[in-house]
């Protein structure tokens, strides 16, 4: 991979586009901008209305963040090396921060709407140095929905019509303000784990306790006394070491699970959602589309006819 890197830098949009081709991106490019001229950052959507039954690997770039922002639905299998991260839906209005060097695998089962964009590290150095932060790196996350971060992707991408001439210097103060957001709401601060009194074996108590819980309510106290801290610094210490608030980490457990239920079974959806503890199907259709970007019963008709077409194409 980085012998690619070497020979396909980032100083042209032809050998952007051959990166892109060499991870998967078939398709002909919807947009290839930059480096910009301050950031150095490099904008790239590509967009796909089949599915490729090919499993990619993905060109990383050693010095620079990717940011995937995923603007319709897709269904993919992703794997890091050969252990599995992810399959199914991911829904739309969603981003991924990858680290610099990441690398994978991964298996589109459907179309694409797909912006990347690639940010320099020295880049996300200066901008943290320059308001005094100590941190190590932004956090690696996996699609989480964030309406700013669209917003911004979206100017980025509307900079020509909305700034004319001056389109470079408006991408770079997006970009600007793209990563500062991101400093603010995913930096990872040095050995922020270590410093929480809720880490390994007890951590893990929690999350397992929580897993085996999905249909309770379970009260923060409850959760509090399972790991002997009181409510206030459980809950500051469980957001330290999970990154979210312990309701917050519930719910996206039970979310998660009913993805697996939907794609997995036939069972009714009101029936899936009181079996994992919502009052009613109208609130699991709402956390459910908040999460992956379609209703529960789109979701899984889509899960369906992609599972067909697989099947098809294999035959």
């Amino acid at each position: 991979m980085d012998q690619l890197t070497q020979t396909f830098g980032w100083d042209n949009s032809d050998a952007l586009k051959e990166c892109f081709r060499r991870s998967g991106a078939t398709e002909p490019l919807r947009a290839c901008i930059g480096p910009l001229p301050l950031s150095g950052a490099v904008i790239v959507r590509w967009t796909a209305d089949d599915a490729d039954t090919a499993i990619r690997s993905i060109v990383p770039h050693p010095d620079s963040y990717r940011i995937a922002i995923q603007l319709e639905p897709q269904q993919s299998e992703v794997w890091n090396d050969s252990a599995p991260v992810w399959s199914g839906v991911i829904g739309a209005n969603r981003f991924r921060v990858c680290m610099p060097g990441a690398q994978g695998r991964w298996l589109r089962l459907s179309g694409c709407d797909i912006v990347n964009i690639f940010v320099p590290t020295a880049t996300v150095r200066s901008m943290a140095a320059s308001c005094g932060q100590s941190l190590s790196t932004l956090s690696s996350n996996w699609i989480a929905p964030d309406r700013v971060v669209m917003d911004l992707t979206l100017k980025l991408l509307d900079a020509d019509t909305l700034a004319g001439d001056w389109a470079p210097q408006f991408r770079d103060h997006l970009t600007s303000a793209l990563v500062a957001y991101l400093l603010q709401q995913h930096a990872q601060l040095p050995a922020a784990s270590a410093t929480s009194s809720l880490a390994g074996s007890r951590l893990q108590k929690i999350l397992t306790y929580m897993a085996e819980r999905l249909a309770e309510e379970i009260a923060v106290v409850d959760m509090a006394e399972a790991c002997a801290m009181s409510a206030s610094h459980f809950s500051r210490e469980f957001h330290k070491s999970v990154g979210m608030p312990p309701h917050q980490y519930l719910m996206k457990l039970r979310i998660e699970r009913a993805r697996e239920l939907l794609v997995g079974g036939d069972a009714r959806i009101i029936d899936v959602a009181l079996d994992l503890g919502f009052s009613n199907a109208s609130h699991f259709s709402r956390a459910f589309a908040r999460r992956y970007g379609v209703a529960p019963a789109a979701f899984r008709q889509l899960a369906r006819d992609v599972q067909t077409e697989a099947c098809s194409v294999a035959d």
